[in-house]
């Protein structure tokens, strides 16, 4: 025996029977459906994705860089001659270079490097920094400053000992400076030469 409880509502079994019995509605039902589903989601053209607008870099700064030379590269020199040299150092960065310095030292025993230049002195104990220094300052960006060395040729030397292909060291050099206050070194080209025949 069934009983309905009060205030509770029946499913209209009658309207289930009208769909199930009348397929050319349920045909018509499900087409209303399916146009309004697409209506709904009607094909919209793609939008390109664009690209988040990369921000400006800001400018990297490179500092202070010492870009280093000797010329000659190579020479002959006379026993009990000097050999002359212009040694140029120039700031390709972008800050001023301070406290700019030359280091030199002789290539071989008794062959001893020198310099007229007033900026210039040479070993005088073993605290010194090296054979001879060179106090050239502070150097701007873009500004080249050069000085002139010897080496003094009193013993006749030919070929480096390490190579018996290059000619003889003349001497090694180094530019020690600051940039932006932190202490920075770089060395320099060796020059070459050989006791002229």
């Amino acid at each position: 025996m069934n009983r309905r409880r009060a205030g509770t509502r029946t499913r209209p079994r009658s309207l289930l029977r009208v769909l199930v019995r009348v397929p050319g509605c349920l045909l018509l039902a499900s087409g209303l459906l399916l146009a309004a589903s697409t209506t709904g989601s009607a094909a919209q053209p793609a939008q390109p994705v664009q690209p988040a607008p990369t921000p400006p870099s800001a400018p990297s700064a490179v500092g202070a860089v010492l870009d280093n030379r000797v010329t000659p590269l190579t020479a002959e020199v006379d026993e009990a001659e000097n050999g002359e040299f212009t040694l140029s150092v120039t700031n390709t960065g972008t800050v001023t270079a301070g406290t700019v310095r030359v280091l030199l030292d002789e290539g071989s025993a008794d062959n001893p490097v020198g310099s007229a230049d007033g900026r210039c002195l040479s070993r005088l104990d073993a605290y010194s920094p090296a054979d001879l220094w060179c106090e050239l300052g502070a150097l701007a960006p873009q500004q080249t400053v050069s000085v002139q060395v010897h080496a003094y040729m009193s013993r006749c030397v030919w070929l480096d000992p390490g190579s018996s292909s290059l000619r003889a060291p003349a001497f090694s050099w180094r530019v020690g400076y600051t940039d932006a206050g932190t202490p920075r070194s770089v060395a320099g080209p060796t020059p070459r030469w050989s006791c002229a025949l």
